[in-house]
């Protein structure tokens, strides 16, 4: 009898807080197992929309980056599967990174999905344990990958969501309401750091 054919399960991972300036440490994942192509070709008519273009979070405009937030609620894009974790500083890379990646695939995979994991900017040597550990823990997935945000708009998505968070947690009333919304519509998950407003994925 021929072995069933594992489904992919994408997951899109940036982060933000490494800089002295912040307090926390803020891990996102963007979890996928439609078209990819489609998604992607939303998300960059999105950021033409929002005029952001293809920028990240801290290079573009307050009132575009929230724009874009706006259409990507309205659009119901892979929901639900933006998933987080908030750190408080100081805390080692790699381990919040493991911890949301592994919870985001438990939540959202199924027995026969293995994942394919692309991380913002992650070097060869970290993606490798990475991928040792994620594997240690039960996590069936490929060899975790390194993606630049220019060349992919998932990881930008999680990238804006990852900004408006550290700015929410920062004092900033606008970025809270767009939290607030995105949290209260399940667009979005806490895993780490915040209390879940609404039942689990």
């Amino acid at each position: 009898m021929t072995p069933s054919r594992k489904e992919k399960l994408y997951c899109y991972v940036d982060e933000t807080g490494q800089d002295p300036t912040s307090s926390v440490f803020v891990v996102v994942v963007v979890v996928g197992a439609e078209n990819q192509e489609a998604l992607r070709q939303t998300l960059m008519n999105i950021e033409d929309a929002a005029e952001t273009g293809r920028r990240k979070w801290h290079k573009s405009r307050s009132e575009r980056r929230l724009r874009y937030l706006r259409l990507v609620l309205e659009s119901n894009l892979v929901r639900p599967g933006v998933f987080f974790g908030v750190y408080q500083k100081p805390i080692p890379y790699f381990f919040p990174m493991l911890e949301v990646l592994e919870g985001a695939i438990k939540i959202k995979g199924k027995l026969n999905t293995t994942a394919r994991v692309l991380v913002d900017g992650i070097d060869r040597q970290k993606a490798s344990e990475l991928t040792n550990a994620l594997r240690v823990r039960g996590v069936s997935l490929e060899k975790v990958r390194s993606r630049r945000d220019e060349s992919e708009p998932m990881i930008r998505l999680a990238d804006m969501w990852a900004g408006c968070i550290r700015a929410a947690l920062g004092g900033s009333q606008e970025e809270a309401k767009m939290l607030d919304a995105a949290l209260s519509l399940h667009c979005v998950w806490s895993l780490v750091g915040l209390p879940q407003k609404r039942k689990t994925p």
